[in-house]
């Protein structure tokens, strides 16, 4: 054989093998200590270590971020995880940590010498994950086009669709920076999503023929139900029954940031255990308001919707809104905390009238034009829609928010309208519901 032809053959035998699935298993078993990968991880395993891109729908508590962090520990080279929160990344990297795993995240929160030693790490190559906000992608680009990115990780990747046509718009440019790194293998992830929104996802990132993994979006162990009040003093007086009456942690979910303090307030003159969260916080204060959250030293969470995304709370039973979210893929979301550990849990909203005015004005101010008519997009227009459903609803609750879903045919495992309740007195309901 002539030379020159052995050298072109070469590359294929020099080229090392791809991780198998079997590497895949047998991290998980070791780093993680679970036997096998659920049905639905498998198959984004797969396509990452394929090398194909992925789009993964998976309810809360199924367990996502295994998806893309066993493949980056068996691909070669730094897998970059584009995340919105500083709190989830911490909450994610300090869990890797503590299996010895090498990851990292930066934010601007960070002292420059925190910051220097991470891209360090990065330029020698002996980091396996790095967590970022897609605002940092920018000051990042040169440093990430000289490292191997074998693969890009969008968690909570509903926020491409939900925040980056307004507050955030650096979501918008994924896509782009992604193309600057050579168009890497993609997996993109998230709890909730519409056929529209997961469209939205795709064209954003410019996934490529992506394996579409889609699960159901139904939690049977969660039972739904929603009360009209008169005012706040009913409202404040159910909800107090309520977080007596359950058996666990509880999250309650208010519209505004003013309203975590002055909630939580009341609650503690009424014997309850609560404390405040919300973004305006000091980020060391968020920090250790989650850590006794998670650790069980707080059992009751008042807060806006900053609190929650990606935590790993297995045993809250009960989500409580007092007001009316914006559109049912945030609902689905805060109510998705309750019940992770497959146990029945409740998810219960307490409303009047002017929540769904003032859902409506929040919706109408992530536009340029605060005049609803012209300031919602469309698809606020129609979430707006259906959550005004949901509170009125006459027939199945559960049926209205997967229907908005795109999911039909499912049956209700529960709410107050299908078991006939809707006037009932709620003292009491949780212990029945535990016991049901």
């Amino acid at each position: 054989m002539a030379f020159s032809n052995l050298w072109r053959s070469a590359p294929a035998v020099l080229e090392p093998p791809r991780p198998s699935f079997t590497d895949a298993e047998e991290t998980l078993a070791r780093i993680w200590s679970y036997p096998s990968f659920r049905h639905h991880q498998r198959r984004a395993v797969l396509a990452a270590l394929k090398g194909r891109d992925c789009l993964a729908v998976l309810p809360t508590g199924g367990g996502k971020s295994l998806c893309f962090q066993v493949p980056a520990l068996v691909l070669p080279g730094t897998t970059l995880v584009v995340s919105p929160l500083i709190s989830l990344m911490q909450d994610q990297v300090a869990a890797l940590q503590r299996r010895g795993v090498a990851a990292e995240y930066l934010s601007s929160t960070q002292p420059a010498p925190d910051r220097d030693r991470i891209l360090g790490a990065l330029r020698e190559g002996t980091l396996k994950l790095l967590y970022v906000a897609p605002e940092r992608l920018p000051s990042l680009a040169k440093d990430l086009a000289r490292v191997p990115i074998p693969l890009l990780a969008v968690d909570e990747a509903h926020c491409i669709s939900e925040w980056g046509h307004e507050f955030r718009p650096h979501y918008r440019t994924i896509g782009k920076y992604r193309a600057t790194l050579g168009a890497p293998p993609t997996i993109a992830l998230t709890g909730t999503a519409t056929r529209e929104t997961r469209d939205d996802i795709v064209r954003s990132l410019r996934l490529r023929n992506p394996v579409a993994i889609l699960r159901s979006f139904d939690r049977p162990n969660l039972y739904f139900a929603a009360r009209r009040v008169s005012g706040d003093g009913e409202r404040l007086r159910l909800a107090l029954q309520l977080l007596r009456d359950v058996e666990g942690t509880a999250i309650v979910y208010v519209p505004t940031r003013n309203q975590t303090d002055g909630v939580a307030t009341v609650l503690r003159r009424w014997g309850i255990a609560a404390l405040p969260y919300h973004a305006g916080l000091p980020p060391d204060g968020r920090r250790a308001l989650l850590a006794r959250f998670l650790d069980g030293g707080c059992r009751v969470i008042v807060a806006t919707n900053a609190f929650g995304m990606g935590i790993d709370k297995p045993d809250v039973r009960l989500v409580l809104h007092l007001g009316v979210p914006g559109r049912p893929e945030s609902y689905f979301q805060e109510a998705g905390r309750a019940g992770r550990d497959g146990k029945r849990s409740a998810c219960i909203m307490l409303w009047q009238n002017g929540d769904l005015a003032l859902a409506r004005r929040l919706l109408a101010s992530r536009g340029e034009s605060r005049r609803w008519s012209r300031a919602m997009r469309p698809s606020d227009r129609r979430g707006f829609s259906a959550m005004s459903r949901y509170v009125h609803a006459r027939g199945c609750r559960r049926r209205i928010l997967l229907d908005y879903l795109g999911e039909k045919g499912a049956s209700c495992s529960g709410c107050d309208r299908c078991r006939g309740i809707g006037k009932v007195p709620l003292r009491g309901l949780l212990r029945s519901e535990a016991r049901s």
